[in-house]
């Protein structure tokens, strides 16, 4: 149970003694009647069946309720297998937090008889975006501007997939000096069986519809901790934007990356995902085939709130000559804001360090939202 659950039906030094596993659960529940019975608590005990379910993340998660990580299918064969949760919530005078649920189960495969092992987490975060700039691109960029992040739906600004997503909070709980406060959410794991197998294995959140929910109900109770939460609570109700293509592979310098006419790399077998190709938002990343490194992420974000993170760290001067707007190019990341079709627009490069490439998805993406080119003529490539 959470550290900061509240008023649960079972005595709290009871309650928190349950074992979060089913067989656990079985196996306490005759002792349990029994010794209550015998205290005179046997009423009490029949009129509150069956125990509460456990609530996680600041109470925004129940136990049962849906994704795959909250329910006994996480275990897969394991009768004793456990979900723990720790948390720190928000308050006013420090708003920021993390909460945490954790899965662990260990049986034998009734296929070979190997010891089978899985390790899950569920984590949020809850805070300000970092004030380095370098920082600041690793965190939102590397981890949630990705070809396969697709944006929140109904209006919320910030991106999900199966595997977690980021949603930037309201204006009304942006830090003093004026950062905006995040919300953000991943599931990781892993499964090994015998003694040589691991591979990695997250934990289910359901999909990117349910992350979403997940990341949503997570960022409410987070910002009414923190005292900054809007009159109403934020909502999803509509379905997850869908990507326009699966990841596919390129073999050859002269294909272009992601639709984007002239985007070439100096290299092959390559895994090219599309992701999202709205106003606000578009995507594209590059993996190594074999590997899975990152050779290069671009994304372009218009969204207002969510451009909002990336406030301040564009520089005052173009990012190389005759480039439109403010920019810098660093070891690890590239920046460009301009004005576009009205609206400021962000272009963001990872993991290359060639400004042609840039140049290429800029440019792409400017006339795609009909505003001038964002590079000088010859710059991309």
């Amino acid at each position: 149970m959470s550290e900061t659950d509240e008023a649960p039906a079972v005595p709290g030094r009871l309650r928190r003694a349950l074992p979060h596993s089913r067989r656990g659960r079985l196996s306490l529940i005759s002792a349990l009647v029994l010794a209550l019975a015998g205290t005179g608590l046997g009423t009490w005990a029949a009129d509150t069946w069956p125990w509460p379910k456990d609530r996680y993340c600041w109470g925004a998660w129940q136990e049962d309720s849906g994704p795959g990580f909250l329910g006994d299918e996480a275990f897969g064969d394991d009768d004793d297998g456990s979900r723990t949760g720790k948390e720190t919530a928000p308050t006013r005078e420090r708003p920021t937090g993390r909460c945490e649920v954790a899965i662990a189960s260990d049986y034998k495969s009734s296929y070979d008889g190997d010891k089978v092992s899985t390790a899950q987490q569920v984590s949020v975060e809850y805070g300000p975006v970092p004030k380095a700039a370098e920082a600041r691109l690793a965190m939102v960029q590397d981890g949630f501007l990705g070809g396969d992040m697709v944006p929140l739906p109904d209006g919320l600004p910030g991106t999900v997939n199966g595997r977690g997503g980021l949603l930037v909070l309201p204006k009304s709980c942006d830090t003093q000096d004026g950062r905006p406060t995040v919300v953000t959410m991943h599931a990781s794991g892993t499964y090994t069986s015998g003694p040589s197998y691991t591979q990695n294995d997250p934990a289910d959140l359901g999909g990117a519809r349910q992350a979403a929910v997940l990341l949503v109900a997570a960022a409410n109770r987070g910002m009414a901790a923190a005292g900054c939460a809007p009159h109403e609570p934020l909502r999803v109700s509509s379905p997850v934007y869908d990507l326009p293509g699966k990841q596919e592979r390129i073999f050859s310098t002269s294909d272009d990356v992601c639709g984007i006419r002239g985007l070439h790399l100096d290299m092959e077998d390559i895994e090219v995902q599309t992701g999202a190709v709205t106003r606000d938002l578009q995507t594209c990343s590059v993996r190594g085939d074999r590997d899975g490194v990152p050779y290069l992420e671009l994304a372009m974000v218009a969204q207002p709130r969510l451009a909002a993170v990336f406030d301040g760290i564009a520089g005052e001067r173009p990012a190389a000559r005759g480039w439109r707007g403010t920019g810098t190019v660093g070891e690890n990341h590239a920046i460009v804001r301009a004005d576009c079709a009205g609206r400021p627009a962000t272009f963001l490069m990872g993991a290359s360090t060639d400004p042609g490439h840039l140049a290429a998805f800029a440019d792409a993406a400017a006339a795609r939202l009909g505003c001038a080119p964002i590079a000088p003529k010859g710059a991309a490539r």
